[in-house]
């Protein structure tokens, strides 16, 4: 039994909340249903009482590879489950692969029991398992899922680590600057103001910014809060969300990755669950799922439209402006030979290897980029100190 928080509303409308133990979400859910109350809000909980976070992409995808292996070695589904199970180390997954193979063992199927757990296993992993299960070839599914998976958390990996050494350096030149205009630099242009002589515009300069940053620094978080808060609100208008997703298309060199990046992630959603019998109007609406970018779901939701209408994938494609000539071409080549599914997953992998180079060249251009940034701003900073140095020894001043 797995322990849920929920919040609900009872027979006069009054939200309450409480725990629950029940074996799934949807257990909790209906037994809040045979007490009277409609449920807001379920989230299962961990030991400690907070809220347990989803298995992440690396996870799903080891466990899914190692159910693929055991099922092609031969085990059955509930006895390969069990062997997961009783062998996974993190707690959260464990819980859940006894869950599901409990819902198996007691004739439901694996594409029903996933369902209880929606957070972690995703319409499109349902949706592909449901297939497998129907054609008899769960084992080889499973295997493409895996490979699925880990194409999707070979990209967010690669990102991440690409990103790493930029942000370390932005954070170190951060501090150190912020060190030297608290600590440092007022001691310096304290000896200035006291020689009550004229300073030259770049030290007047360097010490507006130091005052401001010893005795508004406040004003400077706040601001920063303030900000990210207005932004983070305008990316949830419809609208707003339209705008930012456009203009990130539009940006040198972020554009290209961004346009990179989810023609990856649309070609090798959409391309696996055709290759696994998906109906394409159902395929399309589950890549749309995954694609949390205005312009790109656009593209989908028009192709849903055409091939409603009789239209082939391939002329839709080639109406959005968002998608290369080249991929609607091939998709194009795919529906004519019969194997779109294949070709969709190859301009995936095409695309992934252009993305994983393009980041890889940017960001070794982004490191001089932060290294000149930051030369300007000290070589200001040595300017500012050294100038009317020079010029009290000279006896101008």
């Amino acid at each position: 039994m797995t322990t849920f928080r929920y919040k609900a509303y009872n027979g006069s409308g009054i939200e309450v909340d409480g725990n629950l133990s029940a074996d799934s979400i949807r257990d909790a859910i209906q037994r809040l249903k045979k007490d009277g109350l409609y449920p807001r809000e379920v989230s299962e909980i961990g030991i400690n009482g907070y809220i347990r976070k989803g298995i992440s992409i690396q996870e799903l995808a080891l466990t899914t590879r190692q159910l693929a292996t055991l099922l092609t070695a031969g085990s059955t589904l509930s006895d390969a489950i069990n062997v997961l199970a009783d062998g996974e180390k993190n707690v959260r997954l464990k819980s859940i692969l006894f869950g599901i193979k409990n819902k198996v063992a007691e004739g439901i199927s694996l594409s029903n029991a996933l369902s209880d757990y929606p957070r972690i296993f995703s319409e499109i992993y349902r949706g592909m398992v449901a297939a497998g299960e129907a054609s008899g070839s769960l084992d080889k599914v499973m295997l493409r899922l895996s490979e699925y998976l880990e194409g999707r958390a070979k990209i967010i990996r690669d990102s991440r680590s690409a990103l790493i050494y930029p942000f370390f350096m932005t954070l170190v030149g951060i501090c150190v600057l912020s060190f030297l205009f608290i600590f440092v630099i007022p001691k310096i242009t304290r000896i200035f103001e006291d020689t009550k002589s004229t300073l030259p515009w770049i030290t007047l300069i360097l010490i507006w910014v130091t005052n401001f940053i010893r005795y508004y620094w406040f004003v400077v978080i706040i601001g920063m809060i303030v900000l990210g808060w207005g932004a983070r609100l305008y990316i949830r208008i419809p609208s707003g969300k339209e705008t930012i997703d456009r203009l990130s298309l539009k940006i040198p060199w972020l554009g290209k990755i961004v346009s990179q990046f989810y023609i990856t992630n649309l070609t090798r959603t959409l391309g696996s669950l055709l290759k696994e019998g998906v109906p394409m109007l159902k395929a399309l609406e589950m890549t749309k799922g995954i694609l949390n970018h205005a312009v790109f779901n656009k593209v989908i939701d028009n192709a849903i439209q055409d091939v409603i209408g009789g239209a082939s994938l391939s002329m839709s494609m080639k109406k959005a402006g968002s998608i290369p000539p080249v991929v609607a071409h091939t998709i194009t080549v795919g529906e004519k030979g019969g194997n779109l599914g294949d070709v969709l997953l190859k301009v995936s992998e095409t695309y992934g290897q252009e993305l994983e180079a393009d980041v890889k060249n940017g960001l070794s251009l982004l490191e001089p980029v932060l290294i000149l940034i930051m030369g300007i701003i000290v070589g200001f900073i040595v300017l500012a100190i050294l100038i009317p140095i020079f010029q009290l020894n000279s006896g101008v001043m």
